[in-house]
């Protein structure tokens, strides 16, 4: 989670936008309950955009979810908005993302 407060920092320093899927501040808080004092920090944050799914989201994801054969729906999701919005991915975990589409540009975070 230190990797995370830095990584807003520098979102805060140069001006950057972090997009925070609404499905993985649940995750967080489902295998981090400790972590909700900063979870509620990030997600206050002026830099970090909480997204939700829309239909046309929804659509494409279940998409690449058949076509892809994962069933991780967050990686999924996080691959299809970083696609979508031409941005790097920013994860700890890059090989969950790589599973769902190994193309995918990712900053570790």
């Amino acid at each position: 989670m230190v990797s995370l407060r830095a990584w807003v920092g520098v979102a805060r320093t140069r001006g950057l936008t972090l997009l925070l899927p609404t499905l993985a501040r649940v995750e967080i808080l489902t295998l981090r309950p400790e972590a909700a004092g900063l979870v509620n920090e990030l997600t206050a944050h002026p830099h970090v955009l909480i997204t939700e799914l829309s239909r046309s989201d929804r659509d494409a994801i279940e998409a690449r979810l058949v076509a892809t054969g994962t069933c991780d729906v967050l990686a999924t999701w996080v691959v299809h908005a970083s696609h979508q919005r031409g941005w790097p991915a920013l994860s700890a975990d890059p090989g969950r993302l790589r599973r769902v589409d190994h193309t995918v540009e990712i900053d570790l975070l």
